[in-house]
């Protein structure tokens, strides 16, 4: 039970000093003789290459030192699943973005200059960016090893990897339906746009053969591990510390950027050393959302009822694995939708091309698939003559319902909920602003699966200990990249510990002095690194009782924690936590404690069914209103009333600001977010190009908080952070169809595409 801090609308404990200016980010890290880096990309997104002459650039004054593949043969090949992306590029380059040669010189202008100085000789290969092409037998294979589990009649070395999903028979299901749809639709390439680009900075120590390193990630602890196998040290050899603060993240951070070269050229230059990318370079080098393509089938009787569906995704990874493996059959395994079908088949194709790889993104799969799923259900609805909020209620899921991967729903099901809210506080469309602009209004109502689930290691460790100040460290490597989990973590232990949260201070999150608190991904921290807090915290204030007993003589309930005080209640005997804190320290006892939080989830690959795959599930439904200029195709969002069930809202703010920053997202991947690619090259690689919605872009928004309140999070709290934009984008194009008739099937609705299906469906004569 709460004793007072959960469900306040507390103020981020960091926001105060971002505000001021003070914390450092990566790129404002500096110091004393520290060299810079550069790094030479291949300009030839698939060719061998046959030679590289760094001699005028090793010879470039200010040049300290200038590396290729050839210096550091001794390099092993990286990647978050799969190791298959070379620190240098050997042999050839599948993508724009390789790395061939590193620069360190004594400022940024000479790394510049010396980069222009490098010599490479290529033989162009053929450039593959249709994953159709690639999965062609005898296409060019751009790896060479087969690595799908699962027999398949496609290119070996092209196709990462092959899922299935497999529940009820789908045949049956498909004889008993009184209607058939099938639908294709396709979601494109979309970049994080991080505020901060990737950048960093690293230093090595002689004398004790240690690295430290300064850079942004999304979980320490497993880059940790990941760079010192690819470096060959020991894992205490390297400490990863942790900015004060990170300017985003939306996945990308998962992935290793600047994590290698950097305690790499630290050591064989012997200097501290910086990379900061430009927009430019992290364009064309990070990973993007991944690309996929969904081929939809769904039976349904005269009564509204699904019968069964049957899903077909190929999506593309790029040049190398990173996730997109997980993301690809996540994205497949979620492609009902929140909504009961008996039987379900599906398959998903990962499959490589020599576009810029692709990784996790906001929704990691299941944005991707909600797109599909909820344009399908729509489209079904608006064919049967269904209203688009009943036919998603006649099928929504409820306590008891089994979800594609065959998971019992017995907690916090709050899909009906979200539903009912958001139409409720919705109300009706607006007139139009001119003649010839039309209004619609469009939902969409998806889940998702927090935590990594699938039968992962899931887990997280949490710290917190009483100072001789009578303060609470708390200690947690769980990264905040703006979401607030710090906040979150401080209200949980005031809650337990019956203190202030301004008494609670948090420690710096680095791999030395922290313990795994897990990805800052998936939706998770709140559950896992949450649950870690209230453990320890509670572990804790045992401890804290049973010093108390001892040096006052009386036991709880007799004793209590009021504002760092420890009161002994009919008396006036009571001490302060710092002078409890010194005594247990004094006695070897220490008041200090740790939490560890590690579910069990699971998963049969054969055919993707388990007893509990996730954890818990968020639901959430937008509603959207948007007007359609049918002279222009521009089209303008005006309104969205969000409905996320996110169990019990442990700070209500917090939800409200990741739903606004979820909805203008998911508008830019909508409306106008398109990485294009052209033979393997980034046609729009800066912000003058690649377009994403201003603040004169986002238009009202209306979140209301749906506390199904039974999740397995902290107080029964769930995640946000992913739902809050995966409604978005299929709400949008709902709207489309209801406000002029047009019916999209591809991302995004950019006005030349709004334009033309107009102009069709004119020469169609309207219909």
């Amino acid at each position: 039970m709460s004793q007072g801090y959960i469900g306040k609308r507390v103020k981020k404990v960091d926001a105060l000093d971002k505000v001021l200016g003070k914390p450092l980010y990566s790129v404002d890290l500096h110091q004393e003789g520290m060299l810079y880096l550069k790094v030479l990309r291949a300009p030839h997104p698939h060719a061998l290459i046959k030679r590289v002459d760094v001699s005028k650039a090793r010879a470039l004054p200010g040049v300290v030192k200038v590396i290729t593949e050839a210096d550091v043969p001794w390099l092993k090949t990286y990647g978050l699943i799969f190791k298959d992306q070379e620190v240098l590029v050997k042999e050839k380059s599948r993508y724009l973005g390789d790395r061939v040669a590193v620069v360190a010189a004594e400022d940024e202008k000479t790394a510049r200059q010396a980069i222009k100085l490098i010599e490479v000789d290529y033989e162009p290969l053929e450039i593959i960016t249709d994953p159709l092409r690639a999965m062609e037998p005898q296409a060019p294979k751009i790896h060479e090893t087969n690595q799908a589990a699962f027999e398949h009649p496609y290119n070996t070395g092209n196709v990462l990897a092959v899922d299935h999903l497999v529940k009820g028979d789908v045949e049956k299901g498909f004889a008993e339906a009184d209607h058939i749809f099938e639908n294709t639709f396709r979601t494109q390439h979309v970049d994080h746009v991080a505020l901060e680009p990737e950048a960093g900075m690293a230093e090595y120590d002689a004398e004790t053969d240690t690295y430290t390193l300064w850079a942004p990630c999304q979980w320490t602890h497993d880059i940790q591990t990941d760079v010192a196998k690819v470096l060959g040290i020991k894992v205490d050899q390297l400490k990863i510390v942790q900015p004060e603060a990170m300017g985003g993240a939306f996945g990308r951070r998962e992935d290793i950027s600047v994590h290698i070269i950097l305690p790499l050229m630290a050591k064989l230059t012997g200097r501290p050393v910086k990379w900061v990318m430009t927009r430019h370079e992290t364009m064309i080098m990070m990973t993007k959302r991944t690309p996929m393509t969904f081929k939809l089938k769904t039976g349904v009787k005269n009564d509204g009822s699904i019968t069964a569906w049957q899903s077909e995704v190929i999506g593309d990874t790029g040049a190398y694995a990173s996730t997109g493996a997980s993301i690809v059959h996540q994205a497949m395994y979620v492609s009902t939708g929140p909504y009961n079908v008996a039987n379900v088949k599906g398959v998903s194709y990962t499959v490589y091309t020599n576009n810029t790889y692709t990784g996790a993104m906001r929704g990691f799969g299941a944005t991707e698939a909600a797109f599909a799923y909820d344009r399908q259900m729509d489209c079904i609805a608006r064919d049967m003559g269904w209203d688009p909020a009943e036919f998603r209620l006649k099928n929504a899921y409820r306590v008891g319902s089994r979800t594609g991967n065959n998971q019992l729903l017995t907690t916090s099901v709050g899909t009906v909920d979200t539903i009912l809210t958001a139409r409720e506080h919705f109300g009706t469309k607006g007139t139009p602003s001119a003649p010839h602009k039309k209004r619609g209004v469009g939902l969409a109502t998806i889940m998702f699966g927090c935590g990594y689930g699938e039968g992962f290691p899931d887990h997280s460790i949490a710290q917190v200990q009483v100072t001789d100040e009578g303060r609470i460290l708390l200690r947690s490597a769980a990264a905040d990249v703006g979401q607030g989990v710090k906040t979150i973590m401080v209200q949980i232990a005031a809650d337990v510990l019956h203190l202030p949260p301004e008494l609670i201070d948090l420690a710096v999150n680095d791999t030395a002095t922290t313990k795994n608190a897990g990805s800052t991904s998936a939706t998770r921290q709140t559950i896992f690194s949450g649950n870690a807090v209230k453990l320890a915290a509670e572990n804790l204030l045992g401890k804290i009782y049973h010093r108390a007993y001892q040096e006052l003589g009386r036991a709880y309930p007799e004793l209590s924690l009021a504002e760092g005080d420890v009161i002994l209640h009919g008396t006036t005997k009571q001490m302060t936590l710092g002078e409890l804190a010194q005594i247990a320290r004094a006695k070897g006892e220490p008041l200090a404690a740790e939490g560890c939080y590690f579910p069990r989830t699971d998963i049969n690959y054969e055919n993707a069914q388990g007893e509990v795959v996730y954890l818990t599930f968020t639901f959430n439904t937008q509603y959207v209103e948007v007007e359609v200029d049918t002279e222009t195709g521009q089209v303008d969002v005006l309104r969205v009333v969000a409905a996320p069930d996110v169990g019990v809202a442990i700070n209500p703010a917090g939800v409200e600001g990741q739903s606004e920053g979820g909805v203008a997202m998911g508008m830019g991947m909508a409306l106008m977010e398109d990485q294009v690619f052209k033979e393997g090259i980034t046609l729009n690689p800066d912000l003058a190009t690649y377009l994403v919605p201003t603040a004169l872009d986002v238009p009202e928004i209306k979140t209301v908080i749906v506390e199904s309140g039974d999740s397995c999070g902290p107080y029964g709290a769930k995640g946000i952070g992913e739902p809050a934009m995966i409604p978005t984008a299929p709400a949008i194009l709902n709207a489309i169809e209801d406000a002029v008739g047009i019916r999209l099937y591809d991302l995004p609705a950019t006005p030349e595409k709004v334009l033309a299906a107009l102009k069709a469906k004119a020469a169609e004569g309207g219909k």
